[in-house]
């Protein structure tokens, strides 16, 4: 965009000004606050997106949404925050709430109903240190009766007998104690 390019004050002007000493030297002083104005407004342009936003940006649309940051977080985690808040609009479906989760968890989840309990299953990176605005957000989304269980998979038996593999293959792979168990090596 026109806010990408470096300001260059002197290319507007009639050529006999650019030879102009003084002109030089406004140039040099316009120029930078042009640079900070062309800074300001891709700022602008970048926070009306969640999927843009920067810092301050995060920051703005967590206090219009409500949503608390998560501790520690980094600002993609605050994105996938956000837009799992802005997608939350009732009525709600398991697949409504498995988009929400992925987006706030960037990563594929299993979501399923036991009776009255909504079971959220993930295996992956586990990134996600602070599940407390995924919590609230899916308790202001799921029937007041339901109950929320989340919970990582490790890797069992029968997955890592599917793989067929020796001993001596599993033992090529490198594979610490909680590489092997978490799965994500399959």
């Amino acid at each position: 965009m026109f806010y990408d390019d470096p300001a260059d004050y002197k290319a507007y002007l009639p050529e006999p000004f650019q030879k102009v000493v003084e002109v030089d030297a406004l140039a040099g002083t316009i120029n930078i606050q042009i640079d900070k104005l062309s800074a300001i407004v891709k700022s602008m342009a970048d926070n009306k997106s969640v999927s843009t936003a920067d810092e301050d940006g995060c920051a703005r649309w967590e206090k219009m949404l409500g949503v608390n940051a998560p501790m520690n977080a980094t600002l993609q985690a605050r994105r996938d925050a956000l837009k799992a808040k802005l997608m939350t609009k009732p009525p709600i479906n398991l697949q409504t709430l498995k988009a929400i989760v992925e987006a706030y968890m960037g990563l594929e989840v299993d979501v399923l109903v036991d009776g009255y309990t909504v079971k959220i299953r993930y295996r992956g990176e586990s990134r996600i240190a602070d599940l407390n605005p995924l919590i609230a957000t899916a308790y202001e989304k799921i029937p007041a009766n339901m109950l929320l269980d989340i919970a990582y998979l490790y890797l069992i038996w029968d997955e890592l007998d599917i793989q067929n593999l020796t001993f001596d293959q599993l033992d090529a792979k490198n594979l610490t104690m909680t590489d092997l168990e978490k799965g994500e090596w399959i």
